[in-house]
Parts: structure tokens; C-alpha cells; sequence
């Protein structure tokens, strides 16, 4: 049996390969690998990047802890500025209703205001005719 080369989205095939060739990003061909870790994929076959882990930018394991922790680290400072940003929202929150019931007070208070202001001023243009006419009265009654 001859072998016989076809290629197909990324994948090379021979005639007596196992399986079909994948290829990484990098346009290599991606070995498979098995997970190792526990876990529930533990022993599950996958293809990975033959670059991987990626050398020149890690250079050993406590490298790797450390850009670990400082993630955690930042995770946990995030986590912190959320509470705290939303402890501060229900505080705003609250302040904002009572400021609310504020202004409906006052709006209640100051239309109550108009009104007696509007009520006053009526009686005053109501003072000046009333005493006129006990003005004319007074002078009617001693004309009599």
C-alpha cells in the first residue's frame, strides 16, 4: 500500500498514521499530549504546540509561582476594590433616596409657602378697598 499525502484545513494524513497531523499556530506540527494533572480530563489525549511551555518567556517553576501569586494578588486587591466599590454604591444609594425625600419636602414646603404668600397678598389688595369704603362710610354717616 502506497502512502498518499492530502491536506485538509490544517491536517496531513498518511496512509498508515494513526491519526490525522494537526498544526499549532506557529505552523508546526502539534504533537499529542495527555493530561496529567488530576482532574477530570486527567489521562484525555489532546494536540498542543510543541513550543509549549513557552521557554523563552518562562525560565523555571518558582518563575511561574511567582507570576502566579502576583495574579492572585491582583485577583484578591480587585476583589477587595469591588466590595468595597459596591459598599459605597449602597451608601450612595441611601444618601440619594434621603435626598429625594428631601426635595419632596421642600417642594411640598415651599408650594405651601406660595400659596400663604399667595393668600396674603389677596389681603392685602383686599385692606386697601376695605378701607375706602369705611373711609366713604365714615364720611356719609357724618354728611347724615
Amino acid at each position: 500500500m502506497a502512502s498518499s499525502n492530502s491536506t485538509e484545513s490544517g491536517t496531513h494524513s498518511h496512509g498508515r498514521c494513526a491519526g490525522p497531523r494537526m498544526y499549532c499556530y506557529h505552523n508546526e506540527v502539534a504533537p499529542l499530549r495527555v493530561v496529567k494533572h488530576n482532574g477530570p480530563n486527567q489521562g484525555k489525549q489532546f494536540y498542543g504546540c510543541p513550543h509549549w511551555p513557552w521557554t523563552h518567556e518562562v525560565q523555571n517553576v518558582d518563575d511561574l509561582q511567582y507570576m502566579v501569586l502576583e495574579k492572585d494578588t491582583a485577583l484578591i486587591e480587585l476583589e477587595h476594590e469591588k466590595k468595597t466599590l459596591k459598599k459605597e454604591v449602597e451608601e450612595l444609594k441611601a444618601e440619594n433616596e434621603k435626598l429625594e425625600d428631601m426635595v419632596a419636602e421642600l417642594s411640598i414646603e415651599n408650594t405651601e409657602t406660595r400659596l400663604f404668600m399667595e393668600a396674603t397678598m389677596a389681603d392685602k389688595k383686599l385692606a386697601v378697598p376695605l378701607i375706602i369704603s369705611w373711609g366713604f362710610f365714615a364720611f356719609v354717616f357724618f354728611l347724615i
